[in-house]
């Protein structure tokens, strides 16, 4: 309730019991809405809500009944304006705020710090009467409305992956094309954060259908979908896709070595997404890469046209100041989409460096060195290099003995200064 507009006001007023009803409009508007605002965000909590954890709690004494003596200390005017009933349920710190002599013109006072919670200034009927007025509001229904309807739909993804997840599981036949038009909204939702129960069961369902054998007539529907997917504008959507499409590959190798028309659309999406405009697709397109090399899913020919590619990309110039006239945020725009090409170039070369983890083909040393001259290029290309060359020399040093003799004496003067720390004393 953060606003109670006069007609509102006049519906609650209508919900009371007459004598509270006309208490309330003695006190008038905008001492309700003085109260309702000590609420956090200005919320009352529904009738019969436990109090969120951290709000003060009254003290016992102010929870019971008010005692006999009590009673007779009350104003004579006091007593008729209430009634028998209601002095019988209020307690003695609602009598204490409700006397009329205790502010100007008998008003209640203004709540001060260290004075009891905002609920014992409203009594549980009225609580109730705003509660129910609010909920009635053509704004709050309609929000109502809405986050129901979404709710069900939650529910109702949610029970999509449990049936996906059963049925791949508990079943011996084949993953069947159907089960991949649900590929889409999964991937949008295991990332949500909004929905963390809905996340978890999208990731189920994505492990689930990324582990199954696929036919070889499903296999097209399958990389139909990823494509689909791949091409989404949200980028956690593209990541989940590498994810799945990663284990997806590995699992039906034996079916993609035997189509090569499918393998051909994997590497495609792999390489598109290396260049994507996000720098966590494209770094995670790399691993993805770097894992197809390493287990020959990439032929050689494949292999040699990609390396040509990302070394042409690495070799194109970054302009570094803009020609005379030249608009400033053009040259921006282009300069940002320069870089964008020369990193996907070096994750695309690092994707080599990775694929090699336990010797040294001869085509790597002259890709070490390639990457070694863009170490000081802008940002995020430096940190890239210094990762490769970091897991190089991690997956290379308990044999680095035999691996040094495949490098000639430039190469390794060059690699040994970017991967041994200089001295402290130097």
């Amino acid at each position: 309730v953060t606003e109670i507009s006069q007609k509102s006001f006049e519906d609650i007023c209508s919900k009371l019991d007459p004598e509270l009803a006309m208490k309330v409009r003695e006190q008038g508007l905008e001492q309700l809405k003085s109260i309702i605002s000590r609420f956090p965000g200005g919320r009352i909590p529904s009738p019969g809500v436990v109090p969120p954890s951290g709000t003060r709690m009254p003290p016992p004494q102010i929870l019971r009944m008010p005692s006999a003596e009590t009673l007779k200390k009350i104003p004579p005017e006091l007593q008729k304006m209430l009634g028998p009933g209601m002095l019988r349920m209020a307690s003695p710190e609602m009598l204490n705020i409700m006397r009329p002599n205790a502010g100007p013109g008998g008003k209640m006072p203004t709540p001060k710090p260290g004075m009891s919670p905002p609920e014992l200034l409203l009594p549980p009927q009225l609580l109730s009467a705003i509660h129910e007025v609010s909920l009635n509001t053509p704004q709050s229904g309609l929000l109502a409305e809405k986050w129901e309807e979404r709710q069900s739909g939650v529910r109702l993804l949610q029970t999509v992956c449990k049936l996906v997840s059963g049925v791949l599981l508990r079943n011996w036949y084949t993953v069947k094309p159907e089960l991949f038009k649900v590929l889409e909204m999964l991937a949008l939702n295991e990332s949500s954060e909004l929905e963390p129960d809905l996340a978890r069961d999208c990731n189920v369902a994505l492990a689930c259908l990324s582990t199954c054998i696929v036919p070889l007539k499903v296999l097209s529907t399958a990389l139909t979908a990823v494509e689909h997917v791949s091409q989404s504008s949200s980028w956690k959507a593209k990541n989940a896709m590498l994810e799945f499409l990663q284990v997806h590959v590995f699992t039906n190798m034996a079916a993609f070595h035997s189509q090569t028309e499918e393998a051909a659309r994997v590497v495609n999406i792999v390489t598109r997404l290396i260049k994507d405009d996000r720098i966590e697709v494209r770094e995670k397109a790399g691993k993805v890469l770097g894992g197809m090399l390493h287990c020959s899913f990439i032929s050689e020919e494949v292999a040699s046209k990609l390396l040509d590619q990302f070394k042409l990309e690495v070799s194109r110039k970054i302009k570094k100041k803009p020609k005379l006239n030249e608009d400033a945020s053009l040259f921006q725009e282009n300069k940002s989409k320069a870089i964008l090409m020369r990193h996907s170039g070096v994750l695309g070369l690092s994707a080599f460096v990775l694929s090699c983890p336990y010797d040294i083909p001869p085509h790597l040393p002259d890709i070490l060195m390639l990457l070694a001259d863009h170490l000081h290029d802008p940002q995020p290309i430096p940190a890239t290099v210094k990762n490769v060359f970091q897991e190089f020399k991690r997956t290379h040093q308990d044999n680095w003995a035999e691996h040094k003799q495949k490098l000639t004496e430039d190469q390794l003067a060059t690699l040994t200064d970017l991967l041994v720390s200089p001295s402290y004393y130097a």
